[in-house]
Protein backbone atom coordinates (compact mmCIF):
# COMPACT_ATOMS: atom_id res chain seq x y z
CA UNK A 1 0.00 0.00 0.00
CA UNK A 2 1.23 3.57 -1.01
CA UNK A 3 2.60 5.45 2.76
CA UNK A 4 1.28 8.56 3.77
CA UNK A 5 3.08 11.58 5.75
CA UNK A 6 2.78 11.10 9.31
CA UNK A 7 0.93 14.39 11.84
CA UNK A 8 4.58 15.80 11.54
CA UNK A 9 5.11 15.63 8.21
CA UNK A 10 7.94 12.95 8.02
CA UNK A 11 7.77 9.94 5.55
CA UNK A 12 6.39 6.90 6.88
CA UNK A 13 7.93 4.19 6.63
CA UNK A 14 11.87 6.09 7.16
CA UNK A 15 13.76 6.03 4.13
CA UNK A 16 16.39 2.83 4.11
CA UNK A 17 14.13 0.61 6.87
CA UNK A 18 13.38 -2.45 4.93
CA UNK A 19 10.59 -3.94 7.62
CA UNK A 20 7.95 -1.14 8.77
CA UNK A 21 4.47 -1.33 10.13
CA UNK A 22 2.79 -1.08 6.88
CA UNK A 23 4.82 -4.11 5.50
CA UNK A 24 4.26 -5.92 8.38
CA UNK A 25 0.56 -4.75 7.99
CA UNK A 26 0.62 -5.68 4.09
CA UNK A 27 2.17 -9.46 5.00
CA UNK A 28 -0.87 -10.07 7.71
CA UNK A 29 -3.74 -8.54 5.49
CA UNK A 30 -1.97 -11.15 2.82
CA UNK A 31 -2.03 -14.04 5.04
CA UNK A 32 -5.40 -13.24 6.53
CA UNK A 33 -7.41 -13.28 2.97
CA UNK A 34 -5.06 -16.64 2.07
CA UNK A 35 -5.91 -18.34 4.97
CA UNK A 36 -9.79 -17.79 4.98
CA UNK A 37 -10.37 -18.02 1.03
CA UNK A 38 -8.14 -21.84 2.16
CA UNK A 39 -10.41 -22.48 4.40
CA UNK A 40 -13.14 -22.17 2.57
CA UNK A 41 -12.21 -24.11 -0.21
CA UNK A 42 -10.82 -27.12 1.40
CA UNK A 43 -14.08 -28.05 3.26
CA UNK A 44 -16.70 -30.13 0.93
CA UNK A 45 -19.32 -28.19 3.23
CA UNK A 46 -17.61 -24.70 3.52
CA UNK A 47 -17.06 -23.75 7.61
CA UNK A 48 -16.86 -19.81 6.61
CA UNK A 49 -19.15 -17.46 4.33
CA UNK A 50 -21.77 -20.29 4.76
CA UNK A 51 -24.38 -17.78 4.88
CA UNK A 52 -23.57 -16.27 1.93
CA UNK A 53 -21.16 -18.04 -0.09
CA UNK A 54 -20.62 -16.25 -3.21
CA UNK A 55 -20.46 -12.65 -1.24
CA UNK A 56 -17.75 -14.50 0.53
CA UNK A 57 -15.35 -15.62 -2.09
CA UNK A 58 -16.22 -12.58 -4.68
CA UNK A 59 -14.91 -10.01 -1.37
CA UNK A 60 -11.89 -12.12 -0.60
CA UNK A 61 -10.76 -12.80 -3.92
CA UNK A 62 -11.15 -8.96 -4.98
CA UNK A 63 -9.76 -8.10 -1.54
CA UNK A 64 -6.84 -10.12 -1.57
CA UNK A 65 -6.38 -8.96 -5.73
CA UNK A 66 -6.55 -5.44 -3.69
CA UNK A 67 -3.85 -6.11 -1.29
CA UNK A 68 -1.26 -7.58 -4.25
CA UNK A 69 -1.67 -4.71 -6.08
CA UNK A 70 -1.13 -2.35 -3.08
CA UNK A 71 1.65 -4.02 -1.85
CA UNK A 72 3.42 -4.21 -5.32
CA UNK A 73 3.59 -0.35 -5.23
CA UNK A 74 4.16 0.25 -1.64
CA UNK A 75 7.54 -1.66 -2.94
CA UNK A 76 7.71 0.48 -5.88
CA UNK A 77 9.93 3.99 -5.47
CA UNK A 78 9.11 5.20 -8.50
CA UNK A 79 5.46 5.83 -8.04
CA UNK A 80 4.16 8.87 -6.12
CA UNK A 81 2.43 8.08 -2.85
CA UNK A 82 -0.60 10.52 -1.98
CA UNK A 83 -1.30 11.47 1.88
CA UNK A 84 -5.16 9.69 1.55
CA UNK A 85 -3.54 6.13 0.63
CA UNK A 86 -3.30 4.38 3.50
CA UNK A 87 -6.85 6.11 4.75
CA UNK A 88 -8.32 4.69 2.11
CA UNK A 89 -7.09 1.24 2.08
CA UNK A 90 -7.84 1.30 6.25
CA UNK A 91 -11.36 2.08 5.34
CA UNK A 92 -11.26 -0.71 2.61
CA UNK A 93 -10.12 -3.10 4.99
CA UNK A 94 -12.93 -2.42 7.15
CA UNK A 95 -15.66 -2.70 4.69
CA UNK A 96 -14.43 -6.35 3.54
CA UNK A 97 -14.09 -7.11 6.69
CA UNK A 98 -17.36 -6.04 7.50
CA UNK A 99 -18.59 -7.89 4.22
CA UNK A 100 -16.81 -11.13 5.14
CA UNK A 101 -18.61 -11.24 8.72
CA UNK A 102 -22.05 -10.71 7.01
CA UNK A 103 -20.96 -13.37 4.65
CA UNK A 104 -20.40 -15.43 7.37
CA UNK A 105 -23.40 -15.04 9.16
CA UNK A 106 -22.16 -12.16 11.46
CA UNK A 107 -20.93 -11.82 15.00
CA UNK A 108 -21.85 -15.28 15.67
CA UNK A 109 -19.35 -16.64 13.00
CA UNK A 110 -16.42 -15.31 14.74
CA UNK A 111 -14.93 -13.33 12.43
CA UNK A 112 -15.53 -9.87 13.82
CA UNK A 113 -12.53 -10.47 16.23
CA UNK A 114 -10.04 -9.95 12.43
CA UNK A 115 -11.48 -6.41 13.08
CA UNK A 116 -9.72 -5.55 16.15
CA UNK A 117 -6.55 -5.98 14.31
CA UNK A 118 -7.50 -3.26 11.67
CA UNK A 119 -8.41 -1.26 14.00
CA UNK A 120 -5.02 -1.41 15.83
CA UNK A 121 -3.09 -0.88 12.73
CA UNK A 122 -5.06 1.84 12.01
CA UNK A 123 -4.30 3.54 14.96
CA UNK A 124 -0.61 3.13 14.46
CA UNK A 125 -0.35 3.96 11.24
CA UNK A 126 -3.18 6.94 11.18
CA UNK A 127 -3.13 8.34 14.17
CA UNK A 128 -5.16 11.28 15.93
CA UNK A 129 -9.01 11.60 14.57
CA UNK A 130 -8.94 9.12 12.02
CA UNK A 131 -7.77 6.47 13.94
CA UNK A 132 -10.40 7.06 15.88
CA UNK A 133 -12.42 7.03 12.33
CA UNK A 134 -11.15 3.68 12.03
CA UNK A 135 -12.68 2.19 15.27
CA UNK A 136 -16.01 4.14 14.86
CA UNK A 137 -16.50 2.73 11.57
CA UNK A 138 -15.56 -1.16 12.71
CA UNK A 139 -17.72 -0.52 15.77
CA UNK A 140 -20.83 0.72 13.11
CA UNK A 141 -19.94 -2.29 11.39
CA UNK A 142 -20.49 -4.49 14.41
CA UNK A 143 -23.58 -3.44 15.80
CA UNK A 144 -25.13 -3.26 12.05
CA UNK A 145 -24.44 -6.90 11.99
CA UNK A 146 -25.86 -7.71 14.69
CA UNK A 147 -28.94 -5.27 14.27
CA UNK A 148 -29.55 -7.25 10.99
CA UNK A 149 -29.02 -10.65 11.87
CA UNK A 150 -31.13 -10.18 15.09
CA UNK A 151 -34.22 -9.05 12.79
CA UNK A 152 -33.65 -11.84 10.33
CA UNK A 153 -33.85 -14.40 13.05
CA UNK A 154 -36.66 -12.67 15.04
CA UNK A 155 -35.20 -14.86 18.10
CA UNK A 156 -34.18 -11.51 20.17
CA UNK A 157 -34.67 -7.63 20.64
CA UNK A 158 -32.98 -5.80 17.51
CA UNK A 159 -32.00 -3.18 19.60
CA UNK A 160 -30.09 -5.41 22.38
CA UNK A 161 -26.56 -4.89 21.50
CA UNK A 162 -24.45 -6.19 24.43
CA UNK A 163 -22.34 -8.06 22.27
CA UNK A 164 -21.39 -5.05 19.54
CA UNK A 165 -21.51 -2.48 22.09
CA UNK A 166 -18.50 -4.21 24.28
CA UNK A 167 -16.75 -4.81 21.07
CA UNK A 168 -16.60 -1.33 20.27
CA UNK A 169 -15.70 -0.57 23.33
CA UNK A 170 -12.68 -2.75 22.71
CA UNK A 171 -11.62 -1.01 19.34
CA UNK A 172 -12.11 2.17 21.50
CA UNK A 173 -9.96 1.22 24.66
CA UNK A 174 -7.70 -0.11 21.99
CA UNK A 175 -7.23 3.21 19.70
CA UNK A 176 -6.55 5.27 23.15
CA UNK A 177 -4.02 2.71 24.13
CA UNK A 178 -2.01 2.10 20.75
CA UNK A 179 -2.18 6.08 20.42
CA UNK A 180 -0.48 6.18 23.73
CA UNK A 181 2.18 4.25 23.01
CA UNK A 182 2.37 5.25 19.46
CA UNK A 183 2.74 8.54 20.54
CA UNK A 184 5.71 7.24 23.28
CA UNK A 185 7.28 5.37 20.86
CA UNK A 186 7.28 8.34 18.08
CA UNK A 187 8.67 10.90 20.53
CA UNK A 188 11.32 8.21 21.88
CA UNK A 189 12.40 7.64 18.14
CA UNK A 190 12.14 11.65 17.55
CA UNK A 191 14.38 12.24 20.34
CA UNK A 192 17.38 9.29 19.39
CA UNK A 193 16.93 10.49 16.26
CA UNK A 194 18.10 13.83 17.31
CA UNK A 195 20.86 12.36 19.29
CA UNK A 196 21.98 10.02 16.42
CA UNK A 197 22.11 13.46 14.39
CA UNK A 198 23.93 14.90 16.99
CA UNK A 199 26.60 11.96 17.77
CA UNK A 200 26.98 11.70 13.72
CA UNK A 201 28.15 15.05 13.89
CA UNK A 202 30.23 14.56 16.36
CA UNK A 203 32.01 11.92 14.96
CA UNK A 204 32.31 13.46 11.65
CA UNK A 205 34.06 16.12 13.51
CA UNK A 206 36.47 14.00 15.70
CA UNK A 207 37.39 12.29 12.04
CA UNK A 208 38.13 15.00 10.16
CA UNK A 209 40.29 16.65 13.07
CA UNK A 210 41.97 13.19 13.61
CA UNK A 211 42.62 12.95 9.95
CA UNK A 212 44.02 16.26 9.57
CA UNK A 213 46.51 16.33 12.85
CA UNK A 214 50.00 16.24 12.02
CA UNK A 215 50.04 14.05 15.07
CA UNK A 216 49.86 9.68 13.80
CA UNK A 217 46.85 8.25 15.44
CA UNK A 218 46.92 4.50 16.00
CA UNK A 219 44.47 2.37 18.36
CA UNK A 220 45.19 -1.09 19.02
CA UNK A 221 43.90 -3.92 21.08
CA UNK A 222 45.37 -6.34 23.82
CA UNK A 223 46.26 -8.67 21.14
CA UNK A 224 48.39 -5.70 18.67
CA UNK A 225 46.04 -5.42 16.00
CA UNK A 226 45.87 -2.09 14.89
CA UNK A 227 42.07 -1.00 14.52
CA UNK A 228 42.63 2.99 13.41
CA UNK A 229 44.97 4.76 12.09
CA UNK A 230 45.09 8.29 10.86
CA UNK A 231 46.64 9.29 7.24
CA UNK A 232 49.64 10.91 9.28
CA UNK A 233 50.52 7.48 11.07
CA UNK A 234 50.02 5.58 7.50
CA UNK A 235 52.09 7.93 5.70
CA UNK A 236 54.93 7.61 8.63
CA UNK A 237 54.92 3.61 7.84
CA UNK A 238 54.61 4.09 3.95
CA UNK A 239 51.00 1.84 4.30
CA UNK A 240 47.60 1.51 5.57
CA UNK A 241 48.16 0.40 9.47
CA UNK A 242 44.57 0.08 9.86
CA UNK A 243 43.49 -4.00 10.04
CA UNK A 244 48.05 -4.73 10.72
CA UNK A 245 49.90 -6.18 13.25
CA UNK A 246 51.52 -3.79 15.47
CA UNK A 247 55.50 -2.95 14.12
CA UNK A 248 57.40 -4.50 16.37
CA UNK A 249 59.33 -1.18 17.31
CA UNK A 250 55.61 -0.08 18.88
CA UNK A 251 55.57 -3.70 20.37
CA UNK A 252 58.71 -3.38 22.37
CA UNK A 253 58.11 0.46 23.35
CA UNK A 254 54.79 -0.84 24.24
CA UNK A 255 55.70 -3.17 26.53
CA UNK A 256 58.35 -1.09 27.81
CA UNK A 257 55.97 1.75 28.78
CA UNK A 258 54.09 -1.05 30.51
CA UNK A 259 56.54 -1.72 32.80
CA UNK A 260 57.44 1.89 33.76
CA UNK A 261 54.67 4.36 32.03
CA UNK A 262 56.67 7.66 33.47
CA UNK A 263 59.92 6.94 31.29
CA UNK A 264 60.04 8.48 27.95
CA UNK A 265 60.58 5.56 25.44
CA UNK A 266 63.22 6.63 22.88
CA UNK A 267 62.63 7.38 19.63
CA UNK A 268 62.04 5.29 16.20
CA UNK A 269 61.99 5.30 12.57
CA UNK A 270 59.44 3.35 9.88
CA UNK A 271 62.93 2.95 7.28
CA UNK A 272 65.71 4.97 6.81
CA UNK A 273 63.92 7.67 4.95
CA UNK A 274 61.17 8.06 7.19
CA UNK A 275 61.22 11.07 10.09
CA UNK A 276 61.89 9.70 13.26
CA UNK A 277 59.30 9.67 15.31
CA UNK A 278 58.85 9.74 19.05
CA UNK A 279 55.78 7.54 20.14
CA UNK A 280 53.43 8.18 23.68
CA UNK A 281 50.93 5.63 24.72
CA UNK A 282 47.88 5.86 26.33
CA UNK A 283 45.40 3.33 27.29
CA UNK A 284 41.57 4.18 25.71
CA UNK A 285 38.58 3.42 27.90
CA UNK A 286 35.87 1.47 26.52
CA UNK A 287 33.54 -0.46 28.13
CA UNK A 288 33.88 -3.55 25.47
CA UNK A 289 37.38 -4.18 25.46
CA UNK A 290 40.78 -2.70 26.45
CA UNK A 291 42.73 -0.59 23.85
CA UNK A 292 45.50 1.45 23.70
CA UNK A 293 46.06 4.92 21.78
CA UNK A 294 49.71 5.59 20.12
CA UNK A 295 50.58 9.00 19.32
CA UNK A 296 53.38 9.41 16.68
CA UNK A 297 54.90 12.95 17.06
CA UNK A 298 57.58 13.81 13.83
CA UNK A 299 60.57 14.99 16.62
CA UNK A 300 62.33 17.09 13.40
CA UNK A 301 58.87 19.46 14.13
CA UNK A 302 59.40 19.07 18.19
CA UNK A 303 63.03 19.84 17.26
CA UNK A 304 61.74 23.11 15.02
CA UNK A 305 59.45 24.45 18.21
CA UNK A 306 62.22 23.67 21.00
CA UNK A 307 64.37 25.49 18.57
CA UNK A 308 62.44 28.61 18.30
CA UNK A 309 62.79 28.87 22.14
CA UNK A 310 66.88 28.02 21.72
CA UNK A 311 66.84 30.71 19.36
CA UNK A 312 65.49 33.66 20.87
CA UNK A 313 67.77 32.60 23.95
CA UNK A 314 70.92 32.68 21.84
CA UNK A 315 69.58 36.19 20.30
CA UNK A 316 70.02 37.74 23.54
CA UNK A 317 73.40 36.04 24.28
CA UNK A 318 75.00 36.73 21.60
CA UNK A 319 73.78 40.53 21.73
CA UNK A 320 76.00 40.00 24.86
CA UNK A 321 78.87 38.33 23.31
CA UNK A 322 78.90 41.11 20.32
CA UNK A 323 78.41 44.34 23.06
CA UNK A 324 80.70 42.45 25.62
CA UNK A 325 83.91 40.79 23.29
CA UNK A 326 83.76 42.63 19.93
CA UNK A 327 84.86 45.68 21.45
CA UNK A 328 88.30 44.20 23.39
CA UNK A 329 88.46 42.50 19.96
CA UNK A 330 88.38 45.46 18.20
CA UNK A 331 91.36 47.09 20.48
CA UNK A 332 93.07 43.84 20.63
CA UNK A 333 93.14 43.99 16.30
CA UNK A 334 94.37 47.31 16.33
CA UNK A 335 97.04 47.53 19.10
CA UNK A 336 98.32 44.41 16.68
CA UNK A 337 98.69 46.50 13.81
CA UNK A 338 100.58 49.19 15.57
CA UNK A 339 102.96 46.79 16.99
CA UNK A 340 103.22 45.15 13.37
CA UNK A 341 103.82 48.17 11.77
CA UNK A 342 107.23 49.19 14.13
CA UNK A 343 108.44 44.95 14.33
CA UNK A 344 112.00 44.55 12.61
CA UNK A 345 111.79 40.82 13.30
CA UNK A 346 110.21 38.36 11.42
CA UNK A 347 109.44 36.35 13.94
CA UNK A 348 107.16 39.28 16.03
CA UNK A 349 105.47 39.34 12.69
CA UNK A 350 104.92 36.20 12.52
CA UNK A 351 103.36 36.62 16.05
CA UNK A 352 101.52 39.13 15.29
CA UNK A 353 99.53 37.60 12.38
CA UNK A 354 98.67 34.44 14.60
CA UNK A 355 97.19 37.31 17.10
CA UNK A 356 95.46 38.77 14.38
CA UNK A 357 93.91 35.90 13.00
CA UNK A 358 92.72 34.28 15.93
CA UNK A 359 91.56 37.46 16.38
CA UNK A 360 89.46 37.21 13.14
CA UNK A 361 88.63 34.05 13.97
CA UNK A 362 86.62 34.31 17.36
CA UNK A 363 85.23 38.01 15.43
CA UNK A 364 84.06 35.40 12.85
CA UNK A 365 82.38 32.63 15.06
CA UNK A 366 80.59 35.38 16.93
CA UNK A 367 79.50 36.85 13.28
CA UNK A 368 77.98 33.36 12.74
CA UNK A 369 76.34 32.91 16.37
CA UNK A 370 74.72 36.65 15.75
CA UNK A 371 73.48 35.43 11.61
CA UNK A 372 71.84 32.16 13.49
CA UNK A 373 70.42 33.95 16.11
CA UNK A 374 69.03 36.62 13.85
CA UNK A 375 67.67 33.80 10.47
CA UNK A 376 64.21 34.83 9.48
CA UNK A 377 61.75 32.16 9.42
CA UNK A 378 62.12 30.36 6.14
CA UNK A 379 59.05 30.74 3.24
CA UNK A 380 58.96 27.62 1.77
CA UNK A 381 57.87 26.83 -1.59
CA UNK A 382 57.27 23.98 -3.90
CA UNK A 383 61.01 23.59 -5.86
CA UNK A 384 62.16 21.73 -8.87
CA UNK A 385 65.57 20.62 -6.94
CA UNK A 386 67.47 20.06 -10.74
CA UNK A 387 67.01 24.45 -11.35
CA UNK A 388 68.16 25.01 -7.58
CA UNK A 389 71.36 22.26 -8.27
CA UNK A 390 72.00 24.26 -11.91
CA UNK A 391 72.34 27.35 -9.78
CA UNK A 392 74.54 26.11 -6.97
CA UNK A 393 76.67 24.85 -10.14
CA UNK A 394 76.58 27.99 -12.06
CA UNK A 395 78.25 29.86 -8.50
CA UNK A 396 80.92 26.86 -7.77
CA UNK A 397 84.89 28.04 -8.11
CA UNK A 398 86.50 27.44 -11.65
CA UNK A 399 88.63 24.67 -9.27
CA UNK A 400 85.70 22.72 -8.59
CA UNK A 401 83.34 22.13 -11.08
CA UNK A 402 85.35 19.04 -12.42
CA UNK A 403 85.28 16.94 -9.28
CA UNK A 404 81.75 18.11 -8.69
CA UNK A 405 78.99 15.94 -10.24
CA UNK A 406 75.17 16.52 -9.86
CA UNK A 407 72.24 15.06 -10.93
CA UNK A 408 70.43 17.90 -13.49
CA UNK A 409 68.33 14.99 -15.35
CA UNK A 410 65.89 14.00 -12.57
CA UNK A 411 62.52 16.14 -11.54
CA UNK A 412 62.34 15.97 -7.79
CA UNK A 413 60.16 18.33 -6.18
CA UNK A 414 60.03 19.30 -2.78
CA UNK A 415 59.11 21.92 -0.27
CA UNK A 416 61.86 24.30 1.01
CA UNK A 417 62.97 27.41 1.56
CA UNK A 418 65.17 28.19 -1.43
CA UNK A 419 67.93 30.14 0.34
CA UNK A 420 68.04 28.32 2.77
CA UNK A 421 68.40 25.29 0.88
CA UNK A 422 71.13 26.83 -0.97
CA UNK A 423 72.99 27.75 2.17
CA UNK A 424 72.80 23.78 2.86
CA UNK A 425 73.75 22.29 -0.02
CA UNK A 426 76.65 25.35 -0.20
CA UNK A 427 77.97 23.89 3.25
CA UNK A 428 77.85 20.30 2.72
CA UNK A 429 79.65 20.68 -0.52
CA UNK A 430 82.09 23.19 0.98
CA UNK A 431 82.63 20.67 3.66
CA UNK A 432 83.31 17.62 1.22
CA UNK A 433 85.92 19.76 -0.90
CA UNK A 434 87.79 20.89 2.63
CA UNK A 435 87.76 17.72 4.30
CA UNK A 436 88.18 15.18 1.26
CA UNK A 437 91.71 16.37 0.00
CA UNK A 438 92.53 17.82 -3.01
CA UNK A 439 91.81 15.32 -5.60
CA UNK A 440 88.41 14.64 -3.62
CA UNK A 441 84.94 14.02 -5.80
CA UNK A 442 81.95 15.37 -4.58
CA UNK A 443 78.53 13.68 -5.85
CA UNK A 444 75.07 15.33 -5.49
CA UNK A 445 71.87 12.75 -5.94
CA UNK A 446 68.52 13.27 -5.25
CA UNK A 447 65.07 11.07 -6.30
CA UNK A 448 61.80 10.04 -4.09
CA UNK A 449 61.42 7.29 -1.52
CA UNK A 450 59.40 4.56 -2.96
CA UNK A 451 58.14 3.94 0.06
CA UNK A 452 57.72 7.02 1.57
CA UNK A 453 57.46 9.14 -1.01
CA UNK A 454 59.37 11.81 0.50
CA UNK A 455 62.14 13.72 -1.83
CA UNK A 456 65.86 13.18 -0.18
CA UNK A 457 69.05 14.80 -1.60
CA UNK A 458 72.47 12.97 -0.64
CA UNK A 459 75.74 14.83 -0.36
CA UNK A 460 78.98 12.35 -1.08
CA UNK A 461 82.22 12.24 -1.50
CA UNK A 462 85.05 9.43 -1.90
CA UNK A 463 87.87 10.95 0.44
CA UNK A 464 88.80 9.23 3.56
CA UNK A 465 85.43 9.51 5.01
CA UNK A 466 83.83 10.67 9.15
CA UNK A 467 85.46 8.71 11.98
CA UNK A 468 82.82 6.49 14.21
CA UNK A 469 83.73 8.67 17.39
CA UNK A 470 83.86 12.22 14.98
CA UNK A 471 80.12 11.39 13.95
CA UNK A 472 78.59 11.33 17.15
CA UNK A 473 79.54 14.96 18.13
CA UNK A 474 78.67 15.81 14.24
CA UNK A 475 75.51 18.11 14.71
CA UNK A 476 76.93 19.43 18.28
CA UNK A 477 77.78 23.76 18.11
CA UNK A 478 81.04 24.68 17.95
CA UNK A 479 82.46 20.78 17.33
CA UNK A 480 85.19 20.58 14.60
CA UNK A 481 88.33 18.84 12.99
CA UNK A 482 89.43 21.65 11.05
CA UNK A 483 91.88 24.22 12.53
CA UNK A 484 90.27 26.91 10.65
CA UNK A 485 86.90 26.07 11.44
CA UNK A 486 84.08 27.28 14.20
CA UNK A 487 82.19 24.23 14.41
CA UNK A 488 78.86 26.00 13.08
CA UNK A 489 78.22 24.71 9.89
CA UNK A 490 76.60 21.26 10.36
CA UNK A 491 74.70 22.60 13.17
CA UNK A 492 73.16 25.11 11.53
CA UNK A 493 72.86 23.22 8.34
CA UNK A 494 70.78 20.94 10.29
CA UNK A 495 68.60 23.52 12.11
CA UNK A 496 68.07 24.84 8.82
CA UNK A 497 66.40 21.31 7.68
CA UNK A 498 64.41 21.40 10.87
CA UNK A 499 62.92 24.89 10.03
CA UNK A 500 61.84 23.54 7.05
CA UNK A 501 60.69 20.21 8.28
CA UNK A 502 63.27 18.02 7.10
CA UNK A 503 66.06 15.99 8.81
CA UNK A 504 69.75 16.35 7.68
CA UNK A 505 71.53 12.77 8.93
CA UNK A 506 74.88 11.42 8.44
CA UNK A 507 75.11 7.71 6.50
CA UNK A 508 77.75 5.28 6.72
CA UNK A 509 78.82 4.98 3.13
CA UNK A 510 81.82 2.12 2.02
CA UNK A 511 84.01 4.89 1.12
CA UNK A 512 84.30 8.65 1.81
CA UNK A 513 81.48 10.24 3.86
CA UNK A 514 77.51 11.16 2.74
CA UNK A 515 75.35 13.20 3.97
CA UNK A 516 71.66 12.84 3.39
CA UNK A 517 68.44 15.16 3.48
CA UNK A 518 65.33 13.90 3.71
CA UNK A 519 62.35 15.83 2.79
CA UNK A 520 58.89 17.05 3.84
CA UNK A 521 56.41 16.00 0.97
CA UNK A 522 55.49 18.86 -1.55
CA UNK A 523 52.22 18.73 -1.24
CA UNK A 524 52.34 19.21 2.32
CA UNK A 525 51.18 22.90 4.04
CA UNK A 526 53.52 24.23 6.97
CA UNK A 527 52.31 25.78 9.84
Amino acid sequence: MTTPHDQAGLPWPPPGQRWTPVRIYNVYRIAIASVLLILHYTHQQPSLGQHLPLLFEFTMMAYLALIVISTVLEYSERLPRPNWAQSFALIVDVIALGLVVHANGGLEGGLAVLLLITVAAGNILLRGRMGFLIAALATLTVMYEQFYFATQSGERDPFSLTESGLLGIAFFMVSVIIQQIASRLERSETIAADQQVALDRLEALNEQIVRRMRTGILVFDRHGRILQSNPSADNAFAMAMSGQPLPEPLRQRHQAWRQAPHILPPPLRASKQSPELSARFAPLDTSHEQLTLVFLEDTARIAQEAQQLNLASLGRLSATLAHEIRNPLSAINHATELLREDAGDDSDRRLLDMVRTHVQRVDGIISDVLDLSRRPRGQAQRLVLKDVLAEIAATCHESRKTRLQMDLATDTELRFDRGQLIQILDNLIGNAFRHGGEQVRVRVTHGVHSKTRLPWIAVSDDGPGIGEEQARHLFEPFFTTHAKGNGLGLFVCQQLCQANQASLSHEPADRGACFMITCAHPDRQFQ
